[in-house]
């Protein structure tokens, strides 16, 4: 007795195995597209890139080292006549011979900029860059959370949707089917038949639009990770909505004026660009460098048939000072364009605050309102669910027509799916609201994933 039961329990688990192997979480999920999404391994790359702007730019306020060497050979055939003159002196003679020469040279300086003015300003501007673009990466790190969230629960959006489609389209084809047997005894005129043929068509229909949107949201994941997702934990009945916390309006927009990354990309800009500006108005001004170097080369050959040695060293300090005083106009017109182009990232950074605060009052009264409408939605099942067996038995006793029952039916179903999407509107506003004021982090999706059943499987291939 106790082999078969042991044999009953393994072959138990061998049949679930393969099922719970192959879920995906929603850690799952953002932890592959950490790796794999390509978005985020772009940004990464940009990050790595102009955070590098910053000590490219101070390399101008540096010293300067270079050194440079030569090594050289030369063979030179020389003819050359000299001629005498009338009083006697030599005017030409003929020399003729191969001149051999070799050589070595080398030479170090070292150069430091003393005062430079459009350097130090662009420098700053760098400074600002460098750290826009850490402001930037951490914001594309929070838009992977709002696309792995938003991908994963549209999922689990689009399976609760065709369940309760299918779920529609089973009653009303019971239904229907009744209403075929009365219609053939008599009880029923055919109009019946065929007002309940049309509600049923419509109900097939919309459960293959379901069965569509659902595959299409399985391969949303597909993008992000790279990777095929066949099947999902889904969320857990006993979620519950909550009310932002802290539950203050003006609080969130505090949060979010502090806290908020592409607001942070937008004031370094206008800082970056303030400091271009103030650059190209100091190209006018005298720069100021210092350059010392040190030289040695030497040389030997021969000369006809008299060999020859050459040495030399030597060393040199230098202060030079250069003052543009006309280039043609186009330090002026650079001096327009980057004030122009300050001004634009100053108002740039006024309507990215203005679209902040905005953005932070509407999603957080959205949330509010979302987390109304999951309890009003969990209650109007409840009220659906009453009157379609209030129907049903005036239908029964011919109080009510197929009409009534059919719309009855497609109420309560219709307030099923009302509720499913109301969760989900719920958590994706919450998880948007977060990302406004600065606060979303991946400890939000390792919450969120606790709110998951892994015992509720959404299934890519399921055909219920």
């Amino acid at each position: 007795m106790q082999t078969v039961t042991n044999r009953l329990l393994i072959a138990a688990m061998v049949a679930f195995a393969p099922q719970l192997a192959v879920s995906d979480s929603l850690v799952d999920i953002y932890e592959s597209a950490l790796e794999n999404d390509p978005v985020l391994r772009a940004a990464r790359a940009s990050f790595n890139a102009d955070r590098e702007i910053k000590n490219i730019r101070r390399a101008a306020l540096l010293p300067q080292l270079s050194a440079s060497g030569e090594y050289r050979e030369s063979e030179t055939n020389e003819n050359s006549r000299t001629t005498f003159n009338i009083e006697g002196q030599v005017l030409s003679s003929i020399s003729e011979g191969t001149i051999d020469n070799n050589g070595t040279s080398y030479n170090v300086s070292l150069s430091q900029a003393i005062f430079d003015m459009p350097s130090w300003y662009r420098f700053q501007g760098g400074k600002a860059l460098s750290k826009s673009a850490r402001a930037q990466f951490a914001a594309d790190q929070q838009s992977l959370i709002i696309r792995v969230s938003d991908a994963y629960f549209n999922v689990l959006r689009a399976f609760d949707n065709m369940q309760t489609r299918k779920a529609e389209e089973r009653a009303i084809q019971r239904q229907l089917e009744q209403t075929r047997e009365r219609f053939e005894v008599g009880l029923l005129p055919v109009t019946d038949v065929h007002e309940a043929q049309a509600v049923y068509d419509d109900a097939a229909v919309n459960s293959l639009e379901a069965k569509g949107t659902l595959n299409i949201a399985f391969e949303q994941l597909q993008v992000l990770t790279g990777q095929d997702h066949n099947v999902l934990a889904g969320l857990a009945e006993k979620f519950v909505a909550t009310n932002p916390q802290p539950l203050s309006n003006n609080e969130w927009v505090d949060f979010a004026i502090g806290n908020n990354y592409q607001l942070k990309v937008a004031e370094l800009g206008k800082d970056a660009a303030y400091n271009n500006a103030k650059a190209a108005a100091a190209a006018r001004l005298p720069k100021v460098s210092g350059r010392a170097s040190y030289f040695d080369s030497e040389s030997d050959g021969i000369r006809f048939t008299s060999p020859f040695e050459n040495q030399q060293d030597g060393n040199s300090f230098t202060v030079s000072v250069t003052m543009p005083i006309w280039l043609g106009g186009s330090l002026d017109a650079q001096r327009r364009q980057a004030k122009q182009q300050a001004i634009a990232s100053d108002e740039g950074y006024i309507a990215t605050k203005r679209n902040t605060v905005q953005a932070a009052r509407s999603l957080h009264q959205l949330v509010l309102t979302n987390t109304a409408r999951v309890k009003a939605r969990a209650q109007s099942i409840t009220s659906a669910d009453s009157a379609l067996q209030a129907t049903q038995a005036g239908y029964e006793v011919g109080t009510r027509n197929i009409v009534d029952v059919l719309v009855a039916q497609r109420t309560l179903y219709q307030a099923r799916r009302n509720f499913a999407n109301a969760r989900y509107d719920y958590i994706l506003s919450m998880m948007r609201l977060k990302e406004v004021a600065g606060q979303l982090s991946p400890d939000d999706i390792y919450q969120l994933n606790a709110s998951l059943d892994p015992q509720l499987v959404i299934n890519k291939a399921a055909d219920q």
